[in-house]
């Protein structure tokens, strides 16, 4: 299964589309994740025949007074996978610990990392050309078998970042 993941749009629709019709067009996920700072973003996807799942940024009113979830866990082909606006506010440990992939935004800093068989993945962010020094990226992960592969791509669609697994009983861990 082949899921989309973006973060911290902060209005630009513009580039959102761009990101998520790539990655319907060319990679035919079934799902995209948004991982918040601005939850409203994604309202015009709909006609795209896409599954959303979504986390508020922590700016949301809706994030502040409880009217949304803080995050979300999904089992998607017996992976657990956790998903959140910001890492340090909205996961406990007892979160983490029931993890195998952890799907975080805020920090608008792509990044891919594996700690103690969990995968830690931030996409980066699609506000704008430019970005606390950071260009926009926005994030892949196809879960297989035993297999699951992961990429962060620039707006050039190109990768800047993967990651190859592997399941195994006690977490994930890298193959290549």
């Amino acid at each position: 299964m082949k899921i989309g993941i973006v973060s911290d749009t902060h209005g630009n629709r513009e580039l959102l589309e761009k990101a998520v019709d790539w990655l319907l067009r060319k990679q035919k996920i079934a799902t995209l994740y948004h991982l918040g700072d601005e939850y409203d973003d994604v309202a015009g996807l709909g006609d795209r025949f896409l599954e959303i799942v979504q986390v508020p940024g922590i700016y949301d009113e809706r994030y502040k007074n409880g009217a949304l979830p803080a995050k979300l866990f999904e089992m998607v082909l017996g992976i657990t996978i956790a998903v959140v606006h910001s890492l340090e506010k909205d996961m406990a440990k007892y979160d983490i610990l029931r993890s195998d992939i952890i799907l975080y935004g805020h920090t608008h800093r792509e990044e891919l990392k594996l700690s103690e068989g969990r995968l830690y993945m931030n996409p980066g962010h699609l506000k704008g050309a430019l970005e606390k020094n950071m260009p926009p990226t926005f994030g892949l992960i196809n879960i297989m078998d035993r297999n699951i592969s992961t990429a962060i791509y620039g707006m050039n669609f190109k990768p800047v970042r993967t990651m190859e697994l592997m399941r195994s009983e006690s977490g994930l861990y890298k193959t290549s």
